[in-house]
């Protein structure tokens, strides 16, 4: 063989093994949890949550990228997240002081904001006396009626409220397991406890998956009036997780017009949900 020949293979091999590396770095490592309607993992709606039709949508808009699925608990995967391990999480909430340190997609979607879950008769008590929509900073302040949260839930500018009020109370309790938001929700039915805070489409899910219609109740909360909270995928803040995140920017686009990720979004939060631009 020639030396240019030889010179000319060589270069062709570390082309090659560059190119391999790269591509190797730049796969998309998903964590997910088993948190319906974000993901379903079990029942009649498996894999049909909104954040399941996200990653497919995803995985059809980038499939020159090995896309894996780990399925972890929501604390294992922030925690991962915050040690720098490769991976990212979808339908985070962006812009939030208590996971500021990821690395975010540009919004993917809009989320109507919070409210509180609770009984029909609870309902009517609450809004006579805290008003519609209800002025969570009263509300918290009320001896008798009690409060639960899924232990991996945040809830924003009202936690540091939850904190001076209730948590450490008697009044207050923290949910954990997998599926906790809407078990939580079966604890409400069952008067074990009285509200709690989360997005309709949490109730939504409830509603469908119950052989007997609740009588649950969304009450909008005064503090997010006229507001929408944006979702992303995050992933971690290290030089992975910044490839991966401008991987996802390149189809936005794309997964903001994607026909089955906005069927996913209408079915769980209504097709009066807002929307992005």
């Amino acid at each position: 063989m020639g030396f240019q020949k030889l010179v000319t293979v060589l270069l062709f091999t570390l082309l090659f093994c560059q190119n391999s590396h790269a591509a190797y770095e730049e796969d998309i490592i998903w964590g997910v949890n088993s948190s319906p309607p974000f993901h379903i993992f079990y029942g009649g709606y498996k894999d049909l949550g909104f954040c399941d039709a996200l990653v497919t949508a995803f995985q059809r808009q980038l499939p020159e990228l090995s896309h894996k699925i780990r399925k972890l608990p929501s604390r294992r995967i922030t925690m991962l997240m915050r040690k720098n391990k490769n991976l990212c999480f979808p339908c985070l909430i962006k812009k939030t002081n208590y996971n500021s340190e990821f690395s975010y997609t540009e919004t993917t979607h809009l989320y109507q904001p919070h409210g509180i879950i609770t009984r029909a008769p609870m309902a009517s008590r609450i809004i006579k006396n805290y008003g519609q929509p209800v002025v969570f900073s009263q509300l918290v302040k009320d001896p008798d009626l009690r409060f639960a949260q899924p232990t991996e839930r945040r809830y924003g500018r009202l936690q540091p409220v939850l904190e001076e009020h209730l948590i450490d109370s008697d009044n207050f309790s923290f949910i954990s397991g997998d599926n906790a938001n809407v078990n939580l929700l079966t604890m409400i039915v069952n008067e074990r406890i009285d509200y709690t805070i989360d997005y309709s489409s949490i109730m939504t899910y409830y509603n469908e998956t119950q052989s007997k219609r609740s009588e649950l109740v969304f009450l909008p909360i005064a503090e997010y009036d006229n507001e929408f909270i944006e979702g992303a995928v995050g992933c971690s803040n290290n030089e992975w997780g910044r490839k991966a995140v401008n991987q996802l920017n390149r189809v936005i686009p794309q997964i903001k017009t994607d026909p089955d990720f906005q069927r996913a979004l209408d079915k769980w939060m209504g097709s009066n949900r807002p929307r992005t631009n």
